[in-house]
């Protein structure tokens, strides 16, 4: 169990709220006891469109369940109004039956109760019969709301038919209710409490529809457990339509029902609450004993989505590899820093190890020096300040260069970048050389003259870097520049460099004729650093400038020169 004595702080595991435990919050809650989850994976995995689970799938699936402390299991078997079952379905069955796992299999079918009028083509009788036949130790039909009060006393029949037919197999008995927040709350009450006379050992709930606020949830559940005549074990089914189905099982769960849950929430339409979700929020959020193997919960997500095919959302709480990737700058620096073992944990409540996640961090487009000075303090490296500041842009500029989602350099790549750039910038180099690298970067001679140091060349770039602030005369220096999207004639190192950075834009005849546009206009050239762009991001641009002001867009193309000169001599000196 995660949080026994419900702590919101508990020293390398987790730091939630104490508002979370106050008796004002915590004095309605009623959870079962013991609490433990039904779970649904198997046959929402089945009912998730285009999966691709085998049959050994699915009992792999079945064991990683049962590794996670999976007592209970739920699966359906429907006769859709055919004289035999869904093949699938059946096929499900016995693949689960053949492995023998461990945990009590609960098995709805739809041919064991009618709605007292709409009678299926095959009997209770003989499906109580080949339930039995092949495995099956406890049913659950399901009880639908009758449409009439002679209906639902023929129902009644049909009921303690079906009883019967199951005490002669050896079955135990659940019972099944949809709708249950859509349908009439007296006819309802009525069936299930003649069903638990007869013997029905517990109630699975189903807002089928999410038809429920978490609010309405606690109430709907505490109405219906007071209704009964008997107390009996409750469970509520929820699903995913309006982003809720976690809270509605938790809220169902703070009531009395136990919740009905699917690994990575699948399921058809928008998704069931996810196993993961429910378990990690009680444990942590109310520090209820669920009596899951928390440390095991990433495993089985993984399995899920490598047996059935349907990939974890990035996005995805707590098991999405969004979940403890870092690229937030402080996160990362923290991440870099302190590693997998940081407590009070990064930008989240739970330490990732309580359910087998590891702490990752990218660097994205969002950096910082302190990036730089914690990834060089754990590589044991002193950095000076100008290598930061320039190795920074230098980062940062690779992973502009990345084409495509996703736009940013792992732990690793960053780290084996950041030893490329340093090594780079640490070559010595002869004042000639430097002096080539700042004319391959622009050929205004001034700006030259200004940022040619005798130092080394993270200092050499960053007061490259500041006499571009510098320059009085800006037009004539932008004159050194080609004009976009206009191929250079000569096969210079300059020319290819120019050609590199506009990869993306290609060939736009309407780039061309506005970047003219805009140079007769302002009387000095456009120039904007194209690397990573397209030609729609560049079309904008231009227009966007067009409509600026002289001064203002001079002070821009400032920028814009700024980085290329930057990303070039950072490209020739590294």
């Amino acid at each position: 169990m995660l949080n026994p004595q419900r702590q919101h702080l508990v020293e390398g595991s987790h730091w939630v709220s104490p508002v979370d435990f106050e008796p004002e919050v915590t004095d309605g809650f009623d959870f079962p006891e013991p609490l433990r989850v039904i779970d649904s994976t198997l046959r929402k995995t089945l009912f998730t469109a285009g999966h691709a689970t085998s049959r050994l799938g699915f009992q792999r699936i079945a064991e990683a369940l049962v590794d996670l402390g999976i007592e209970d299991e739920s699966i359906n078997i429907n006769w859709s109004g055919a004289t035999h079952p869904g093949p699938q379905e059946w096929a499900l069955l016995e693949a689960i039956v053949e492995g023998g796992f461990p945990f009590r299999l609960n098995v709805y079918t739809d041919t064991l109760l009618s709605n007292g009028r709409d009678h299926q083509p095959v009997s209770a009788r003989q499906t109580v019969g080949e339930l039995a036949a092949a495995g099956v130790r406890i049913a659950a039909p399901g009880i639908l709301e009758a449409p009439d009060d002679a209906a639902q006393a023929r129902q009644i029949e049909e009921l303690e038919e079906y009883f019967e037919y199951a005490a002669q197999a050896g079955l135990e008995t659940t019972i099944t209710l949809a709708q249950v927040g859509r349908r009439d709350f007296g006819r309802m009450v009525t069936m299930v409490d003649h069903a638990v006379r007869l013997g029905a050992t517990r109630l699975d709930l189903m807002d089928s529809t999410s038809s429920l606020t978490p609010e309405a949830m606690k109430v709907f559940v505490r109405r219906f457990r007071a209704a009964l005549a008997r107390e009996v074990p409750l469970t509520m089914h929820v699903h995913d339509e309006f982003g809720l189905a976690t809270a509605g099982a938790i809220a169902a769960a703070t009531a009395g029902a136990a919740p009905d849950v699917a690994m990575n929430g699948m399921s058809y339409r928008c998704g069931f609450a996810p196993l993961e979700e429910v378990v990690l929020a009680l444990e942590t959020l109310y520090g209820v004993d669920t009596g899951i193997n928390l440390g095991r919960i990433q495993h089985v997500a993984r399995v899920v989505e490598r047996e059935s095919g349907v990939e974890l959302p990035a996005l995805k709480p707590l098991t999405g590899r969004y979940a403890y990737l870092k690229n937030m700058p402080g996160d990362v620096a923290a991440a870099i820093s302190q590693g997998q073992h940081a407590f009070p944990p990064i930008s989240h409540g739970l330490v990732p190890s309580a359910l087998g996640q590891e702490l990752t961090w990218v660097w994205s487009g969002l950096s910082s020096e302190g990036m730089v000075r914690a990834l060089a303090a754990h590589e044991g490296v002193d950095v000076t300040t100008d290598e930061v500041l320039v190795l920074r842009r230098a980062m940062d500029a690779t992973v502009a260069a990345v084409p495509r989602y996703p736009r940013w350099l792992t732990a690793a790549q960053a780290t084996a970048r950041f030893h490329e750039l340093l090594a780079g910038l640490r070559t010595p180099r002869t004042r000639e050389e430097l002096r080539a690298a700042l004319a391959f970067a622009n050929q205004h001679e001034p700006w030259i003259e200004a940022a040619l140091v005798d130092a080394d060349t993270a200092a050499l770039i960053q007061n490259a870097w500041n006499a571009v602030s510098m320059i009085e005369d800006l037009p004539s220096m932008l004159a050194h520049c080609n004009p976009l999207g206009e191929a250079v004639p000569d096969d210079s190192a300059r020319s290819k460099a120019s050609a590199a950075e506009e990869a993306g834009v290609g060939e736009a005849p309407e780039i061309t004729k506005l970047a003219a546009e805009y140079e007769r206009r302002f009387g000095f050239r456009f120039v904007l650093a194209t690397t990573g762009l397209g030609p729609d991001d560049v079309l904008a641009r231009l227009h966007t400038r067009l409509a600026g002001g002289a001064e203002a867009e001079l002070e821009t193309a400032r920028r814009e020169l700024r980085t290329i000169i930057d990303n070039r001599l950072i490209a020739r000196l590294t």
